[in-house]
């Protein structure tokens, strides 16, 4: 197997994409720390029919639990408690005279304004 630092990848990726399509594995570096593999395709296959990165999907719900855990741990979500009851949006009715579209786009609007986002 090949190893390449991201710089190296840069600068002659079209190199490494050849060595890939003649059937080698390129492992890319970030500095001493391998940080990805750039494999070659089944002969013939499409993308959607590689095999997934993991290899059972009890693998791969304890890698989204573990990433939804971290995710949670640095504020950056929070995730919902349960299915919310169909009865609220089996009640909802629009409000007369208001359009949401405008109301969303006010809102974004104000947003830049005050440097929101």
């Amino acid at each position: 197997m090949t190893q390449a630092t991201i710089s190296e990848l840069k600068n002659s990726l079209s190199a490494y994409i050849r060595k890939v399509k003649l059937g080698e594995s390129v492992l890319i570096m970030d500095r001493k720390t391998p940080v990805a593999r750039l494999v070659p395709l089944e002969s013939g296959a499409t993308l959607g029919e590689q095999a997934a990165p993991y290899d059972s999907a009890s693998e791969r719900s304890i890698a989204d639990e573990a990433r939804l855990a971290e995710l949670e741990r640095e504020g950056l979500i929070i995730r919902g408690r349960g299915p919310l009851p169909l009865e609220i949006i089996r009640k909802w009715k629009p409000i007369e005279g208001v359009n949401l579209l405008e109301a969303l786009l006010e809102e974004r609007e104000e947003d830049y304004r005050t440097g929101y986002r």
